[in-house]
């Protein structure tokens, strides 16, 4: 899935904006010296039709073609607001909870645990 590298200096710009959630829209990463979020476009769209306020869709259609998508999306979410922020987060949290290639909760560990030498031993 495609995602928009969103740099530090951006997340802190939009954070004092719109609040601690801006940096629960996506997995932080660092290097250790460049921090940066990876918001899932997958969850920008989730969020946009959760929405359903006019011109959003549209928005987040131009975004995919978007030759510099930070600057796109960061347009965005000033022009939608913290409404955005909150339904990009829960988007986020919902692909995160929600189990790999629609095998049902649990089954991953089960399968992982049933492989591994301390479940053969237990």
């Amino acid at each position: 899935m495609r995602t928009i590298v969103v740099p530090e200096d951006e997340l802190q710009r939009l954070e004092r904006r719109f609040g601690p959630d801006v940096r629960r829209m996506g997995p932080w990463n660092s290097d250790g010296v460049f921090g940066y979020a990876s918001i899932s476009l997958g969850a920008v769209e989730s969020a946009a039709e959760a929405a359903g306020r006019p011109g959003l869709p549209e928005a987040v259609s131009r975004l995919k073609d978007a030759r510099e998508p930070v600057a796109a999306f960061v347009d965005l979410v000033e022009t939608f607001g913290p409404d955005l922020v909150v339904r990009i987060k829960a988007a986020y949290s919902a692909a995160l909870s929600s189990p790999p290639f629609g095998r049902p909760a649990g089954s991953c560990k089960v399968s992982m645990a049933r492989g591994s030498g301390a479940a053969s031993a237990a």
